[in-house]
């Protein structure tokens, strides 16, 4: 039986729930362990012609030949389209080669499109979903930590640009998420454990105290804990989310440590993953909130002890300078005509907002202060291999488009 289970302490009893997400256009969130003899006739509720699974070559030999197979067996005409899922695919090229496949394949706007991945995937099949023939129906089925507890529950769809992260999309909800918490397992440790990032984020911004984050670190390093794991993970962002379904209001403060963070990665070239690169940036909107007198020296310790318990970087990568990670913020997504503003706590479970948007303008000088003052990493010659090796493919990749 389908039930809406809103009860965060049923946690060691979820076999199979829907979760309403309360977001503007509600999407069910379906979520349980080795759910996938759910998904065809779940699909089938829906009146689609056909569905268009698409996957990365890896995840199609893990899960994707599996579902496509289940879905044939069901009759849903199910064809499986290829793409990468780097970061450096999250690209123009690889969502204008994506519509123009399924055009050729046959789409219609009664067909389906399935994202089976990570954000990579989820991200430009969603905004290849709101842009073909205008909007077509996709079906979001994340396969990491990180998409199953935050990048699904979002409408929001983007790739990114010769500039930063995120620079183009929109908002477009999937038909409904369908989350296995048997997909996340096949991860490496370090990939898992930077999807917890976020939640830890969740509970600094919204809750009173770091307890709960304390218990995600916990479960964190341990798979066989995955599923009472990841509905705390998801419990946290539904319980922001809830309150600004559009997040375009108070839903801003997700984007904690977001706007150092999204340069981090940008200029990482793919070495950090998205929620090593919050880390970094979590700590980094601390120590301007500290500066700027919000937050005491205390939670602003806090951000580095929980961040590295999980193992998560809290420093800056040696190559990366001051001014080209203040660049890159100037190409941030939540830009304005007053420049970039920070989400910033005053304590735990308060975000500054002098302005009613949750945000805070800060002087040039001293978002320059807090990345000069703040700790390099050291630099191993494994890690000088692959900054180059990195650097060299975000070059290609850049000239690409230009």
């Amino acid at each position: 039986m389908i039930k809406d289970n809103s009860n965060r302490n049923a946690y060691e009893s979820v076999e199979f729930a829907r979760l309403a997400t309360g977001l503007d256009v509600s999407s069910p969130f379906y979520c349980g362990q080795e759910i996938l003899d759910r998904l065809p006739s779940t699909l089938r509720g829906h009146e689609l012609d056909r569905c268009f699974l698409v996957t990365s070559p890896g995840l199609r030999a893990l899960y994707g030949a599996e579902m496509a197979a289940a879905l044939n067996r069901s009759g849903a005409r199910c064809e499986t389209i290829l793409i990468s899922d780097s970061e450096a695919d999250k690209s123009w090229g690889t969502l204008s080669k994506l519509c123009e496949d399924l055009v050729a394949a046959g789409a219609t706007k009664d067909s389906v499109l399935l994202a089976c991945g990570g954000g990579v995937i989820g991200n430009v099949v969603g905004l290849a979903a709101g842009l073909l023939y205008r909007g077509v129906r996709f079906v979001e089925v994340p396969t990491t930590v990180q998409a199953q507890t935050d990048g699904a529950l979002s409408n929001k769809q983007a790739i990114n640009g010769d500039a930063g992260k995120n620079q183009f999309g929109t908002y477009h909800a999937p038909l409904f998420v369908w989350a296995d918490f048997a997909y996340p397992r096949s991860e490496p440790l370090r990939q898992r454990k930077a999807g917890v990032v976020e939640g830890i984020k969740n509970v600094l911004v919204s809750q009173t105290d770091t307890a709960a984050a304390d218990r995600m670190l916990e479960l964190a390093a341990d798979v066989d804990r995955l599923g009472e794991l990841l509905p705390r993970l998801i419990q946290s962002k539904l319980d922001i989310i809830r309150k600004d379904p559009t997040e375009r209001a108070y839903g801003v403060v997700l984007e904690y440590g977001h706007t150092f963070g999204h340069a981090v990665e940008w200029l990482s070239g793919g070495t950090l993953f998205h929620g090593e690169a919050v880390a970094i940036g979590m700590c980094l909107a601390a120590r301007l909130s500290q500066r700027l007198g919000y937050l005491c020296e205390e939670l602003a310790e806090a951000h580095f002890r929980l961040l590295s318990q999980l193992g998560a970087p809290t420093a800056l990568p040696p190559e990366m300078s001051t001014q080209s990670i203040y660049e890159s913020i100037l190409g941030d997504n939540k830009r304005t005509a007053r420049g970039v503003k920070f989400v910033l706590l005053s304590r735990c479970g308060q975000v500054v907002d002098p302005d009613g948007d949750y945000m805070v303008a800060v002087p040039r000088d001293d978002v320059l202060a807090v990345l000069d003052e703040f700790p390099r990493a050291p630099v191993s010659l494994e890690e000088k291999s692959r900054s180059r090796k990195s650097s060299r493919t975000r070059d290609i990749s850049i000239r690409r488009f230009r």
